[in-house]
């Protein structure tokens, strides 16, 4: 144990220098008064005069703002985190939020030579026997990562992933002071701590981590291409295996025009509004026919080809929605698209981890009140990522919470329609997804997935009824024999054990005294027929005393009943 706290100061200590360069961009941003307020200056030992204070021009920008600068400013780790929280608005206000899509690694790219080092450590062979041509200037530069283009040996034109050299070891010590900063958040700060930091730095960790890993971006690829292998209206980059590690992805190059540009599309004879609805059509596709989706469709992670060809970049962040909660989403964008309040209640339980709310009918009231002031309009003019945004609002008010590829779903969703509006301002995203949403609940009820369903259910219950027997067996020998334990759980008061140990205090307080008026009453009768010295007629003067005493003592217990009313 010993050994252990000495292993975890050490490390705190060789992370000093770099909580100084946060709190000093923090005081730079105008957040030193709130690292005031939290202790966490005071407990970092940093002084006033240590840290940057914040300049006139820093601090007449909005507080969303200028926490995306800081982020920003702090580095690759922390403008990834604010890109993972911008998808999580059960946690964000609408300012902080439209200022966090904004969030772009300002990180200059790594030297060619580091790169063509990197590969040939990777691969095990010298670039020139890897490529016949390969570009030391990066075509694309990234917070975790930057892109070289490369000509294969048979005449392919590459496109070569190459993560930044160290950029683990920079990681896991942003990291660790992230999970520090959240423990010690959700330790001092209340309505912090509501918010749980500490499980949304691991939802975190886990993301950061699964894009360090190349190995699994190139099977997202493969995955992803498999969905679409006959749709020609998307074209996923081919994989090279062979050429590919951890830290290494090749892939195939892919060139052509800037999505969010109607106008350039135009002089390319690509037809803007045609493109919108193959766009949105292939995002609801992902969603409900697969439930495997690109989960940052934003227009630097795609391109266009002749013909509205969409071509998708960076398979590092996707998600996955199980076929029930596929089901669930599309019952609420049907119930939306018919302004069935009801229907779009019960789905949202249906996702929610809780499954019921305490106050079912003020939850169909605030619904109700939802769809009247953002639904009424014609369906034409509705945009489902301001809807779906919005109802996060109702959700945090009953404190529902979602699964995080629920709020990954809203994320791409409204990225993709965002992009399908600039292309086509009539775009109807809401009665695009319709289709799907219907042919996912007429999956639901389909003579197929019936019977799959009753067969599978039938095997659950026939293995069932083959352990039963032996399982009420060794029940009843438990029982028998005396060992079998009933768990209790006991709900902590939200104060913590502090109510529970007043509890036992007084409990213990009464049994002594209890303890204490036997045992003098006890004394009392052995000193009256002792006849023990001093007396005052006949009577033991201590015998009088104890009794005195036990009086004393018994009116006080009596009093402390009477007062809390009960034992």
């Amino acid at each position: 144990m010993i050994i252990e706290r000495i292993s975890a100061a050490v490390e705190v200590y060789s992370r000093l220098p770099r909580y100084r360069e946060i709190l000093g961009v923090l005081h730079k941003y105008g957040f030193g008064e709130m690292l005031k307020l939290v202790s966490l200056q005071s407990s970092l030992k940093i002084k006033n005069d240590e840290v940057l204070q914040a300049e006139d021009a820093i601090q007449n920008k909005s507080a969303a703002e200028r926490f995306r600068l800081a982020l920003e400013e702090l580095g690759p780790t922390f403008v990834k985190f604010g890109q993972v929280l911008s998808s999580r608005r059960d946690l964000v206000d609408e300012a902080l939020f439209l200022e966090l899509h904004k969030l772009q690694a300002k990180v200059p790219p790594f030297p060619g030579k580091e790169a063509v080092r990197i590969i040939e450590e990777q691969l095990g062979r010298p670039i020139d026997e890897l490529f016949r041509e390969f570009d030391e200037t990066p075509i694309a530069s990234a917070s975790l990562s930057q892109v070289h283009r490369a000509v294969a040996r048979g005449g392919t034109v590459l496109a070569i992933k190459v993560q930044r050299p160290d950029i683990a070891e920079v990681i896991n010590q942003d990291l660790a002071i992230l999970v520090d900063v959240a423990r010690f958040l959700e330790k001092h700060v209340e309505a912090i701590a509501a918010l749980n930091p500490v499980g949304v730095v691991e939802e975190f960790s886990k993301t950061i981590y699964d894009e360090q890993d190349f190995t699994r971006e190139a099977r997202n690829m493969e995955r992803f291409a498999n969905q679409f292998h006959n749709n020609r209206t998307i074209r996923v980059p081919v994989v090279y295996r062979e050429l590919s590690t951890e830290k290494v992805l090749t892939m195939e190059y892919i060139s052509g025009y800037a999505i969010d540009d109607p106008s350039a599309l135009r002089k390319h004879q690509i037809d803007p509004a045609k493109l919108a609805d193959r766009l949105a059509k292939l995002i609801y596709q992902q969603m409900f026919q697969f439930g495997y989706f690109h989960a940052d469709p934003h227009p630097g992670n795609m391109t266009v080809l002749k013909g509205e060809v969409i071509a998708l970049y960076d398979y590092g962040m996707m998600g996955k929605l199980a076929p029930s909660f596929r089901e669930k989403i599309a019952s609420m964008i049907m119930g939306l698209n018919e302004k069935d309040n009801r229907q779009v209640t019960r789905s949202l339980l249906g996702m929610s981890d809780e499954h019921f709310v305490e106050n079912m009918e003020k939850l169909e009231g605030d619904v109700e009140a939802f769809t009247e002031e953002h639904v009424s309009g014609p369906l034409k003019d509705l945009r489902i990522g301001f809807i779906l945004n919005r109802l996060l609002e109702v959700l945090m008010k009953h404190k529902l919470r979602m699964k995080a590829d629920f709020y990954l779903g809203i994320k791409a969703l409204s990225q993709v329609e965002a992009i399908g509006v600039v292309l086509s301002p009539d775009l109807n995203f809401i009665n695009i997804g319709k289709p799907y949403a219907t042919e996912v609940l007429e999956k639901k009820w389909s003579f197929h997935d019936l019977l799959h369903n009753a067969s599978a259910a039938l095997e659950v219950t026939v293995d069932a009824l083959k352990t039963l027997p032996f399982d009420l067996q060794e029940l009843y020998q438990k029982v028998r024999s005396g060992k079998y334990s009933i768990p209790i759980e006991h709900k902590i008061n939200p104060q913590g054990y502090e109510p529970l140990r007043q509890t036992l205090n007084h409990i213990a307080n009464r049994m002594a005294h209890a303890i204490v008026l036997s045992s003098l009453l006890i004394l009392s009768g052995l000193l009256f027929v002792s006849n023990v010295p001093p007396r005052w007629h006949d009577i033991p003067v201590f015998a009088i005393i104890c009794v005195g005493i036990a009086g004393f003592t018994w009116l006080r217990q009596r009093w402390s009943i009477h007062k809390h009313g009960g034992l």
